[in-house]
């Protein structure tokens, strides 16, 4: 089923912006960019919007919208598109790599079967036509037809072609017991009721073009894109219609008993009389008439565009609230918000994206790279990571082509560091690259300046900008990214090209560099043990223990204090081996790790090509393993994971969008915060785990009746403890008032805290 996320809509300039709460223990949300949308679709006046990264429905009567997403119920993410029945209120919505869903009063039924099937050459879904209680598929390799009642497949047509070839149906239109197939080749018909339409005898070649795309039958008439021009069909008569609004259809849609005509030029209507009527509407993908006779489009700028009748020149402008893209490759969050960085470098290639940071304060987003003129101008492109000065409460961001990039918090830049104003270097690509970010204990900030002849540099806390050269330990590709410094203060620096590692080691006095020591880790035994040579993520965990994600698994350096040391004192890697029945193997042997992120009890999360993992502070033990196939996961390629460590909530950025997962961890101190208990009261519907906030780290915590018996004991993960519910026994605890008590290590501080059960 799906669930309704909020009624309430609020004006923004002109967008309505819907905030998404966050919710309890164990629960996943969504956050994607909702403004650039491809395909729409109408049952009634509710309206259905589709984008290669979300859908969303908006109530046109009610002032609602929804987000639909893999959380409350769909199969899949990128969208193609949306086609409605209103004789049965179904919605399909057809994914690009050919899966599809089925929407029908609120319930959702998956048919994957042209997804799972194995096709040679290209899958997908082109279009979708209801005829009879039956859609017909315009596929890739031919037609597909499906029982819409039985939601099941009844028949396929394919190679009928000429001579029986495999030919791409573009779309499909049934009039007058006559079935039409467009294709690249032209148009192609049969009678509805042959014998055999897998048989290409049966089909006969009725136009010829080099490419013939969107139709439907209306008003007695075959209406079709034939060379790019709109044609009728009619007493076996093609007739063009003569006007350029209406050539290179977009998309052709019968809505409110009229056909609707998309160009780039214009929305146009032709109702039943034939007259054409067009809005002025132009550079829109999709559009749709409602029942009283408003247009709703979509667009690459604007959300929903409803017209006439809105409040901004004519048209209200809909889409829920949403970073500006779906590619996030580094979270941090500072004072109460969530700083996102925009940039991607796949293989450490330049992207060339400017969209600056996205930020979510109080469950909305703010986009600094969007606006005339932008918060974060255009210039700065590809923010890989970010970092804060909490000195100066400042952030840095390295950008991979702009050079090193001062802003303040709201992301206004305030100063950059590049080739020409600074002794950093330009790459072979004549932009300038900084990739890592990390703070010393004497909040010099240092970073590498990829592809350069001085690869490791640093902002020294006095304002002086100084670079190092690593000689020719890396034959000169100095191809330098992450970086870490463990409690030694020596950094740790990823070489992007299978390089290895290279622990940097600046003597304590980083204005000379006579005293500098430089090691390369490799996966030799004796020099590092890495898993691979190629690492991908460095990370240091609350133990001092330095966490290597390479592209074949992890390696963890117990002892980084020996990197340096004299003597025969080993300091290479480990890794996690377990044991499957008789086989013993590494832990994540053979898997790309992209990032290893720490929460508030020393866990860690594990991003890697395959999903998401959350395993004990020591690695052995997997709490958590998500994946597309058993949660809502948008995409198991996993580039970042995020953790706001005053809630708990994990965010997980991935190349089809950022998901968010509601931990049971927090950062904690020493101390007692404000312990905060959610639910509360526990209502008898309330099956869940009940959180625990506030806590002191790693606490006993026991949960007692009104009388002072104990019913149940656990223990916080850092600050954030969990109980189910239920006493010793397994039993749910009665109606009542239940105290939880819970005091740090040496005793000297306590918390009493109170949930209240109702059965």
């Amino acid at each position: 089923m799906i669930k309704r996320i909020c009624t309430a809509l609020y004006l923004l300039l002109p967008v309505f912006i819907l905030a998404q709460p966050s919710g309890g223990l164990g629960t996943w949300r969504v956050h994607l960019p909702y403004w650039q949308n491809k395909t729409i679709a109408a049952i009634g006046r509710t309206v259905y919007v589709g984008s290669s990264s979300s859908v969303f429905s908006y109530n046109e009567a009610e002032k609602e919208l929804e987000r639909i997403s893999k959380v409350n119920g769909l199969s899949d993410v990128e969208v193609k598109l949306l086609r409605s029945n209103p004789n049965n209120n179904l919605l399909f919505i057809v994914y690009e790599n050919g899966n599809i869903d089925l929407l029908q009063n609120e319930s959702i039924t998956n048919m994957p079967q042209i997804f799972q099937r194995n096709v040679i050459g290209k899958k997908s879904i082109n279009d979708v036509t209801f005829f009879n209680g039956k859609a017909y598929l315009a596929c890739s390799f031919g037609i597909v037809v499906i029982d819409v009642n039985k939601k099941q497949i009844v028949d396929s047509y394919q190679n009928i072609g000429v001579n029986g070839s495999n030919i791409e149906i573009l779309d499909v239109a049934i009039l007058d017991n006559f079935i039409y197939a467009s294709t690249y080749n032209g148009i192609y018909r049969a009678k509805l009721n042959s014998g055999n339409l897998s048989d290409f005898n049966f089909w006969s070649l009725v136009k010829s073009s080099t490419k013939s795309n969107k139709m439907e039958a209306y008003n007695g008439m075959l209406y079709a894109e034939i060379d790019s021009v709109l044609n009728t069909f009619s007493n076996n008569t093609w007739t063009p219609i003569n006007d350029s609004d209406l050539n290179n259809t977009l998309d052709l849609i019968i809505s409110n008993n009229k056909l609707i005509v998309t160009t780039n030029l214009n929305v146009s209507e032709i109702a039943s009389n034939n007259v054409i009527t067009k809005t002025g509407k132009s550079l829109k993908n999709s559009a749709v008439q409602l029942p009283n006779n408003r247009f709703a489009c979509v667009d690459n700028f604007a959300g929903i565009q409803l017209f006439p009748g809105g409040e901004f020149n004519g048209s209200d402008f809909i889409y829920p609230n949403g970073p500006y893209d779906k590619i996030a490759t580094d979270f941090k969050f500072i004072n109460g918000k969530l700083y996102a960085a925009s940039g991607y470098a796949a293989s450490f290639n330049e992207s060339f994206r400017n969209n600056g940071l996205y930020i979510l304060k109080n469950n909305l987003w703010s986009n600094t790279g969007q606006g005339n003129p932008p918060i974060t101008p255009d210039s700065i492109r590809d923010i890989l990571t970010i970092i804060y000065d909490d000195v100066n409460d400042k952030l840095f961001a390295a950008s991979y082509g702009s050079g090193l990039v001062k802003l303040d918090m709201t992301g206004r830049v305030e100063a950059v560091y590049n080739k020409n104003n600074s002794i950093l270097q330009e790459a072979f690509t004549g932009s300038c690259r900084v990739a890592g970010l990390a703070f010393d204990t004497d909040k010099n900030l240092w970073f590498t300046n990829h592809s350069s002849g001085q690869p490791i540099c640093v902002l020294r806390n006095d304002g002086v900008l100084q670079c190092f050269s690593v000689g020719n330990v890396f034959s000169g590709s100095n191809y330098l990214s992450a970086v870490a410094i463990d409690d030694e203060n020596q950094k740790w620096i990823a070489h992007t090209r299978s390089g290895g590692l290279l622990v940097y080691n600046d003597g304590g006095d980083i204005a000379n560099p006579n005293n500098d020591a430089i090691k390369v880790l490799t996966k030799d035994i004796g020099n590092g043990a890495l898993a691979s040579n190629q690492v991908n993520c460095i990370t240091k965990d609350k133990r001092g223990e330095m966490w290597i994600g390479t592209s074949e698994g992890l390696s963890i350096f117990s002892s980084p204090e020996l990197i340096f040391g004299a003597g025969d004192a080993s300091f290479d890697s480990r890794q996690i081996v377990i044991k499957t029945g008789l086989v013993f193997s590494n832990f994540l042997g053979g898997e790309n790790i992209n990032c290893i992120t720490v929460d508030g009890a020393n866990r860690k999360w594990i991003g890697t090509n395959n999903g998401v993992w959350l395993v004990s502070s020591d690695g052995y033990t997997v709490i958590h393993n998500f994946t597309t196939k058993n949660s809502p996961l948008l995409d198991n390629n996993v580039l970042s994971v995020g953790i706001d460590n005053n809630t708990g909530e994990v965010f997980f950025g991935t190349l089809k969008g950022i998901n968010s997962f509601m931990g049971d961890a927090t950062e904690a101190g020493p101390n007692f915060q404000t312990v905060e208990v959610f639910p509360n009261p526990v209502r008898p519907n309330f099956t869940g785990d009940i959180s625990i906030k506030g806590l002191a780290e790693n606490v006993n915590v026991k949960i007692t009746d009104i009388a002072g018996n104990l019913v149940a004991e656990t223990t916080s993960n850092g600050g954030f403890a969990t109980w189910n519910g239920r006493n010793f026994s397994g039993s749910r605890v009665a109606t009542g008032v239940y105290l939880i008590f819970a005091a740090n290590k040496d005793g000297s501080k306590s918390v009493v805290g109170k949930v209240a059960f109702i059965n």
